[in-house]
């Protein structure tokens, strides 16, 4: 009995001790974003890093590295939050323009921001927290690979100017098109900018579902407002029965999405067409053929008319010269007779 109620005893202690140290000393741990990470060329870029169980200052500061892959070895300083002479020669210029910069989204997380990916920023980044601690004990940093890919995402819309009349139809193509060699998926958006606003039409999901914006959410359910694919490339908007508050004009927005290894989805690219200008016209009235007139008195009765036709016209002319030449002809019989008989 006493050797197992030092056992217990040992137990506690060595819970409480753990306790102790793990709360006094803590173990410092650096994530940063789950790698490898597709990019693509020109586009904003950002890698998020952050730290936890650390002491000291709750403010903590990070310095941001990329080991290049011609040079895997080297480590090449981009920025740091705490040092301004951190940054190498390489990488000064765009520092100073803030092409490349940290954010600070907490006192201990930080985004790094590349505004315009170029191909050399491709790499094994490092962020790197300076030791804040009493002892050393943890991870002080942590790395994560990007990978730059070209950009080759491209969308067209078909007209740039449109007239159609209220209640008609209107039809416009997106055509969209890429070549990446990564698993990607698109998602196809239709916008109608009036004046300074811009409302959804609708849109076509990464995951092949229609939905559109809450103005016009009751078209689409009626069947007014569509959005197919032809072929694969081209998406379609048909807009049925226009409305006035239809004229403005309409783009097409499409975005290439790739799966982050944290099964996040990303925005790889996004491309805007060109603007449709769309209006709208009253719809033309019908022309009746009126009645006239050529008395208000309502006791005579009304004249109309009628329209004529060329063929009767000369079915006339032709039976009056008829007629005419038959008249001439009994005359002239009469005076040969009169002639006769007075020689």
């Amino acid at each position: 009995m006493k050797m197992y109620g030092n056992k217990v005893d040992l137990m506690f202690a060595g819970i409480f001790f753990m306790t102790f140290c793990g709360a006094y000393f803590g173990q410092r741990v650096v994530e940063t974003q789950r790698g490898p990470l597709f990019r693509a060329q020109g586009s904003h870029v950002t890698l998020s890093c952050k730290v936890r169980g650390y002491e000291g200052t709750p403010k903590q500061n990070f310095h941001w590295s990329i080991y290049r892959p011609a040079s895997p070895s080297v480590e090449i300083h981009i920025v740091s939050t705490a040092d301004p002479h951190f940054t190498y020669a390489l990488y000064r210029h765009r520092v100073r323009m803030q092409d490349i910069y940290i954010e600070r989204t907490s006192t201990d997380s930080v985004l790094l921001h590349i505004t315009k990916l170029q191909v050399h920023d491709q790499g094994e980044y490092e962020c790197y927290t300076p030791n804040t601690d009493s002892v050393y004990y943890g991870a002080y940093s942590d790395k994560t690979i990007l990978t730059v890919i070209p950009d080759t995402l491209q969308a067209r819309i078909s007209a740039l100017s449109i007239r159609r009349a209220a209640g008609e139809s209107l039809s416009l193509s997106c055509d969209v098109s890429k070549r990446t060699s990564q698993h990607t998926h698109l998602s196809i958006s239709w916008f109608l900018q009036i004046g300074g606003e811009t409302l959804e039409l609708v849109t076509l999901t990464r995951e092949f579902i229609l939905q559109a914006g809450t103005a016009f959410h009751h078209r689409l359910e009626s069947g007014h407002l569509r959005l197919d694919r032809s072929g694969l490339t081209t998406y379609l908007l048909t807009i049925f029965q226009l409305q006035h508050s239809d004229q403005g004009e309409i783009y097409c927005e499409a975005t290439e999405w790739i799966q982050d290894p944290d099964k996040s989805w990303y925005p790889l690219l996004i491309k805007r067409t060109e603007s449709t200008k769309v209006t709208v016209e009253h719809r033309p009235l019908a022309a009746d053929v009126q009645e006239s007139e050529y008395t208000t008195d309502s006791s005579v009765p009304k004249k109309t008319f009628q329209p004529l036709h060329a063929h009767g016209i000369v079915l006339q002319v032709n039976s009056l010269c008829s007629d005419v030449v038959s008249v001439a002809s009994s005359w002239a019989y009469y005076i040969l007779v009169i002639l006769f008989f007075v020689i």
